[in-house]
């Protein structure tokens, strides 16, 4: 015993501190093994970046702690950046405990012995300590603790863990942590895409931030003098461009917080999204609310999906995200809203899968009571007979309504469940009212619905990023009912464009429809011109009604502004040729029928064989009239009777016509 204390006695007060802390480590060393693993790094307060489709930032978020802190994978980094980190601040960092035994003599012997400013001992895992617990170093209370966790962090976590969570948590200035949200904010890039330049500055500022970031001349200068001392006269320096955090781009919100709430542990977001496109939404929508403010249209949401992948290239969820006034933040994309006549193509194309009618069929609109429920029309008339493209582009309520209440196996509110469509109630609830915009329904979902027209009745669901596995879809649809009816809305009147009063051009074919909500309240319009997608919906989040609220006379406009700038923009697919399951027969013009010997006109139309209701048209018929007299021929005098052609229609139609101003004779 005595051989041990004859040199300890030796000692001086500061050598048996000293050992006192290094026998104190070593057990501590021990005992860390059996202790739980520590949070390394909290992701779950972490900033969220949003890129388009071109790799642009879109937006880069703050956490709840107001800082700019954005995870990145240590496999993502360029391989220069932590070789430069560690080169600058740990060259041992592979071969120490989380202490450097002679870096810590050292700076014990200055501190203690000597009675200087303790000097730097800090590995990069000691740094990661302060970082994570905030630990106050400038003590010897505060570094002692900075060198038990540094020991703790070794005995539970692998170096290259330890170097990610550093470079995830290191200062870069301000409120700036991690290389991440450093690349973006000082060289508008991510990580990964860090040149060697990039890299050896940004490993130079965690040593002094608040005198190295870049964000000022001074700042840049004394970043320039370190840069000298770590690597000569390399001219790399010169070469780099230093951008500030008020140059962070804030585009695209509303799609950036979605995209956030659908994947919410994402740190980096590559989108689908389309720069130009968004632009050149957001430019005509403005033009849009200036042209129609007088008339109290403050409000308007739009989206542009490609078809074939369903991919969204352009989201504004409002005309003004930071304007209050008309609740801009609210993401009117997202919020249910009733959708008017948009719903009715779903319902002719089930009326056509199910073998009810053709595009030629003949649909009666015609006063109509069905229990105590007794619908009219948008503009509270009929038109008496007409054929079932006419009713659907004519956005008829009646023949909607008779139609929807022949569906079975699926009803449209079965129909309407399957596509994913979350509608809140039963169908009892709704009745016979869904076929006019009684049920709730986003602008994405009802985009997802066309997309049924636009891809051959495959149901898809959106593709928000760019590198998301494609989305094959299910059958949902005929498809042989989805090509029709995108052919029958072919055929709607193309409106008055917003600006310089004249129409859309014919060289593009486009499939639309309107929606007006009860109350006029939501204006929709959605257009389909080869592999584009585009959905407008203009109105007010508090509810409130405007009678210029009306789908084909507000929104319509817009959406083909919308569609022919997409048209020069980007290539528009040619047009599909019909499924293989569709045949063509000649028609009666006036019956919708398959044409008889007696029909005066016909003309092609579109049938699926084994399912559409396909007989003889029975409105022409053969009568024989006297000559003399212009009268039904009696038998008796049927040798001097001659053969004419009459239109047999039933009373209810004569009464429509009547009722609508259409003058129908009954044969004589």
């Amino acid at each position: 015993m005595s051989v041990i204390v004859k040199p300890l006695k030796r000692l001086s007060p500061g050598g048996l501190a000293l050992l006192a802390v290094l026998l104190a480590m070593l057990l501590i060393w021990l005992g860390l093994g059996f202790t739980p693993r520590p949070l390394l790094v909290n992701r779950a307060n972490g900033s969220y970046a949003v890129t388009g489709s071109d790799g642009r930032l879109l937006r880069l978020s703050l956490t709840s702690d107001e800082k700019y802190r954005l995870w990145t994978p240590l496999a993502e980094l360029p391989r220069a950046l932590p070789d430069a980190t560690l080169h600058y601040e740990d060259r041992w960092f592979y071969r120490h405990p989380g202490i450097n035994p002679a870096s810590l003599l050292r700076a014990a012997w200055s501190s203690l012995i000597v009675r200087e400013r303790w000097i730097g001992a800090s590995t990069l895992t000691m740094q990661l300590a302060r970082q994570r617990w905030r630990l106050k170093t400038s003590s010897l209370s505060g570094k002692l603790r900075q060198l038990a966790y540094a020991l703790w962090l070794e005995r539970q976590f692998s170096k290259d863990e330890l170097l990610e969570a550093y470079l995830n948590l290191a200062p870069y200035g301000a409120n700036i942590e991690g290389v991440g949200a450093a690349a973006w904010i000082y060289f508008h890039k991510p990580a990964g895409e860090l040149n060697r330049d990039e890299a050896r500055a940004l490993a130079l500022i965690p040593q002094n931030p608040a005198a190295r970031a870049p964000m000022h001349q001074a700042a840049r200068q004394r970043l320039r003098q370190a840069w000298r001392m770590a690597y000569g006269n390399d001219p790399g320096f010169e070469r780099l461009w230093f951008r500030q955090r008020n140059e962070l781009p804030f585009a695209a919100p509303h799609f950036a917080e979605r995209l956030h709430g659908l994947y919410p542990e994402a740190s980096t977001l590559v989108s689908t999204l389309d720069g130009t496109l968004q632009s050149l939404c957001e430019t005509l929508l403005a033009g849009f609310l200036r042209q129609h403010r007088a008339q109290g249209v403050v409000n308007a949401s739009v989206m542009v999906v490609h078809a074939p992948s369903m991919a969204v290239r352009a989201y504004l969820g409002s005309a003004d995200y930071f304007n209050r006034q008309i609740h801009g933040f609210v993401n009117g994309l997202k919020a249910p809203r009733s959708p008017g006549s948009t719903l009715k193509p779903f319902i002719y194309a089930q009326a056509m899968a199910q073998g009810l009618i053709t595009p030629d069929s003949r649909l009666k609109d015609t006063p109509l009571r069905m229990g105590y429920y007794q619908p009219e029309n948008f503009e509270r008339n009929f038109y008496g007979p007409l054929s079932a493209t006419d009713a659907l582009v004519r956005s008829r309520n009646i023949p909607a309504i008779s139609l929807l209440a022949q569906l079975e196996k699926p009803t449209f509110h079965e129909f309407l469940l399957q596509a994913g469509i979350a509608i809140p109630k039963q169908a009892a609830n709704y009745g016979l009212s869904l076929a006019i915009g009684s049920a709730e329904i986003s602008m994405e979902d009802l985009l997802r619905l066309y997309g049924l027209l636009a891809n051959r009745g495959r149901l898809q669901n959106l593709r928000w990023l760019l590198d998301a596995e494609p989305d094959l879809g299910r059958p949902l649809m005929m498809p042989e009912a989805a090509f029709l009816v995108r052919e029958m809305l072919d055929n709607n009147p193309r409106p008055q464009r917003s600006f310089g009063g004249r129409s859309f051009g014919q060289q593009q074919i486009v499939a639309w429809k309107t929606g007006t909500s009860s109350g006029l309240k939501d204006a929709w319009a959605i257009g389909m011109m080869g592999d584009w997608l585009v959905g407008v919906w203009a109105g007010n989040f508090d509810g409130s009604p405007n009678s210029h609220l009306v789908g084909r006379d507000l929104a319509g406009p817009l959406l083909f502004d919308i569609l022919e700038a997409i048209a020069i923009e980007r290539p528009v697919a040619a047009a599909e040729p019909p499924p293989a399951g569709l045949k063509r027969i000649e028609v009666c013009t006036l019956s919708g029928q398959a044409v008889s010997q007696w029909c005066p006109h016909s003309k092609s139309g579109w049938v699926i064989p084994g399912i559409s209701p396909i007989k003889s048209c029975t409105l022409h018929r053969p009568i024989r009239i006297n000559p003399g007299t212009g009268l039904r021929q009696c038998p008796e005098d049927a040798g001097q009777a001659e053969t004419r052609v009459a239109e047999f229609w039933d009373s209810d139609e004569l009464e429509a016509f009547r009722q609508a101003g259409v003058r129908r004779d009954i044969p004589p």
